[in-house]
């Protein structure tokens, strides 16, 4: 294929990258292509197609526009890129000249210019019209963010940055320029605000008495349309303002406790605080004293006679030792299959256990693994283990034998306990479980919002309910971090602060107080406080550890509890 001159491609006034003339419309014959652009590869190919004024298609013949050579058929292709020009020629009638561009292999052909566009956007295309919530502009080209000038078309002034704000309800149009660029109209709205009325703000208080010892407190709560605002309110108590949301004092009286958010006012609750006595007083559980009705069973040795793990049992005999001689005091007999009474069993160079009940869980218990006294003593009595996870074998000592000593008689004693205790292990499964474990952690340790004296005072309402309606055994932690080295002792009484409410004292019987045989039965007393650091309830005493701390509380109800 020959290359072309492009003399005479100028004389035809024909540019190949720019848009072909425009057609005369006397023009009866026309010629046009499909393809205007071409690969000069010799395989892409340009078709012309020729036709007369009546659109009808002419079999003319197409020639190259400087050398008049005429193509083979109606199409064009080449391996010289060039800007080619052609007309068709059909008689006398000659068409249109129409140009074809061949660019090398892989060369992209540049697009066409275009005109740029200066475009404004708005975030928001309604506004409030309370002279805050603003609409913010952004102005581009060809995608690129640019610095132009906006314009309320109102009055053609110009904002002062690139947001827009009014107090004016209405619509409002905006332009923007940069350079020699003119934006299109964007359009925003700006609507009024309706102002509710604020809802009011109810005071809740958690007790409307309380004791004037500085301690005990009533927890104050506002809500407003169902929400809790409390924090975001200020409270008061006879005119003066509360810290926090407790309410608590030292001086006896009435008080009016009210709070404020703004200019609401809440409604008002009175508060008793009633005066406390001074001193301190000891309860023991029923039939115990400092020098009777009480039992220490203890292991053998340091563990040797395989009961190393097995504090849960002497606790678990001890307590229910307790129970049943407060079952006979109320004048009921024992059944036939009741354990009772001292041991009568020797374990090689080991005499009997202080208690028979510690033989059966000794001889009928998997003890290789600690346990606990909620799982022990509903065995002994029901046959029954509860508290799932803490049934099973892989976290704790499980039974061999069925247990349920009292099955005969049980029907009859289950209405006299007590089954008022609320607890956080056992599901609600279990609504007559007359034993529980209260967690340190979840009620009055670090799971929960109390903090010091608060701490110490629901375990005082704990332990004074237990011993109350029954007896109690603990779990104590020979570790202050209280997560190890865990326990079990038997809970006998306390002394409390008469004026606080406060636990000043406790006595318990402890399995491992003593190392050496033969071993005697004690009552050690111990003094209560808020340990250092986490706060954690501390025991300090003279026996074998010296310091321990609370871990949970295990009450046991007594027989006819339930009428107390």
């Amino acid at each position: 294929m020959k290359r072309l001159l492009f003399a005479f491609v100028a004389l035809l006034g024909i540019v190949a990258c720019e848009p072909q003339p425009p057609v005369d419309p006397t023009q009866t014959l026309l010629l046009s292509v499909d393809k205007p652009i071409i690969v000069a590869d010799g395989v892409d190919t340009a078709t012309f197609t020729v036709t007369d004024q009546n659109k009808n298609v002419v079999d003319a013949t197409i020639l190259f526009a400087d050398t008049k050579e005429a193509l083979e058929g109606n199409t064009f292709k080449t391996k010289y890129a060039g800007e080619y020009v052609f007309y068709a020629k059909y008689g006398n009638e000659i068409s249109n000249p129409i140009g074809v561009k061949a660019t090398e292999a892989g060369e992209t052909p540049k697009p066409e210019p275009t005109e740029k566009e200066l475009v404004l956007n708005v975030d928001k295309a309604t506004i409030d019209a309370d002279g805050v919530q603003m609409a913010t502009f952004t102005t581009t080209v060809d995608d690129v963010e640019v610095a132009a000038t906006i314009y309320n078309a109102k009055d053609n002034s110009a904002l002062s940055g690139k947001t827009f704000s009014t107090t004016e309800v209405g619509v409002y149009t905006f332009y923007a320029k940069y350079e020699e660029l003119t934006s299109k109209e964007v359009k925003v709205t700006a609507k009024m605000v309706i102002v509710e009325e604020e809802k009011p703000i109810v005071l809740e208080a958690s007790v409307t008495s309380i004791k004037a010892n500085g301690i005990e407190s009533a927890t104050l709560t506002i809500t407003q349309d169902g929400g809790n605002v409390t924090s975001k309110c200020t409270i008061y108590a006879n005119g003066s303002i509360v810290n926090g949301n407790k309410f608590a004092t030292t001086t006896a009286g009435e008080y009016v406790i009210y709070a404020t958010k703004g200019d609401l006012k809440s409604n008002e609750v009175t508060i008793i605080a009633s005066a406390v006595e001074t001193g301190t007083e000891i309860h023991f559980a029923e039939g115990v004293t400092i020098s009777s009705g009480w039992y220490d069973v203890n292991k053998k040795g340091m563990g040797d006679n395989g009961d190393i793990n097995m504090c849960w049992a002497a606790a678990s005999s001890n307590m229910i030792q307790w129970w049943q001689d407060r079952y006979v005091a109320a004048g009921n007999t024992l059944p036939s299959t009741a354990v009772n009474g001292p041991g009568t069993k020797n374990y090689g160079s080991f005499g009997p256990y202080e208690l028979a009940l510690m033989e059966i869980y000794h001889d009928d218990w998997n003890n290789s693994k600690g346990g606990h006294p909620e799982e022990a003593i509903p065995w002994y009595f029901e046959g029954k283990l509860y508290g799932g996870e803490y049934a099973s074998a892989g976290s704790q000592a499980t039974p061999l034998t069925a247990g349920g000593y009292y099955n005969s008689v049980w029907s009859s004693i289950e209405p006299h306990l007590y089954r008022g205790y609320k607890h956080d292990i056992f599901p609600s499964q279990y609504p007559n479980m007359y034993t529980y474990c209260y967690n340190n952690y979840y009620l009055w340790g670090n799971g929960s919002s109390l903090q010091g004296k608060e701490r110490l005072l629901f375990f005082s309402n704990l332990v004074v309910e237990a011993i109350d309606r029954g007896i109690a055994s603990m779990t104590i932690s020979l570790s202050d971090n209280i997560a190890s080295l865990h326990h079990a002792v038997t809970l006998w009484g306390y002394e409390i602060d008469k004026a606080t409410g406060l636990l000043t004292r406790i006595w318990i019987t402890d399995s491992d107080d003593l190392t050496s045989e033969p071993k005697q039965q004690l009552l050690n007393e111990y003094s209560v406080s808020i340990g250092e650091g986490k706060s954690h309830i501390k025991l300090t005493g003279n026996t074998r550890y010296g310091n321990a701390w609370i871990v949970s509380i295990h009450p046991l109800s007594g027989y006819g509890s339930a009428n107390k």
